[in-house]
């Protein structure tokens, strides 16, 4: 921006500020009252309980059982580990469940998900490794190899 731009901006950001001294002014000493309430409470060791809420998100849920999601999905998935419906489904996408209904579930999922067989991750080691690493070493010439037939097919190679 060149000066003219933001001499312009600043006389129009001051004339806002102005026009609304008085609400500007409410808003921040309000602002102020609660951090500063906020800081005493934190002072004195007061907690506010926070307000409860309705509805709990699938990654809290993954959180509470302690699984992965792909493990929650097929949970959710299978109708005889008796997962609550849905309830909504958030704008960002994400599933909402009902509170009440899934903290009543938890202590049977968590209970079942004991009891489920995990699989030991898979560990690359000796000559597994050195396949995988031959197969990323060797990729850039089969790109090479299925162009080179991909033209000889078409006839391209011939012509250059």
């Amino acid at each position: 921006m060149n000066e003219v731009q933001r001499e312009a901006q600043r006389k129009r950001c001051l004339e806002y500020y102005h026009k609304n001294k008085k609400a500007i002014h409410e808003r921040v000493m309000l602002k102020r009252k609660a951090d500063r309430l906020k800081a005493e409470r934190l002072k004195n060791n007061v907690v506010i309980p926070p307000v409860p809420q309705k509805c709990i998100a699938k990654k809290e849920i993954m959180a509470l059982i302690g699984i992965k999601a792909l493990m929650l999905d097929k949970i959710i998935k299978e109708p005889r580990y008796c997962m609550p419906k849905k309830v909504a489904t958030h704008i960002d996408g994400s599933i909402l469940f009902n509170r009440a209904e899934i903290m009543d579930w938890l202590p049977y999922i968590r209970e079942v998900c004991a009891f489920m067989y995990k699989r030991p991750p898979i560990k690359l080691t000796g000559m597994a490794a050195q396949i995988v690493q031959f197969m990323h070493r060797s990729k850039d010439m089969e790109l090479y190899c299925d162009e080179l037939r991909r033209k000889q097919l078409d006839g391209r190679i011939n012509n250059g």
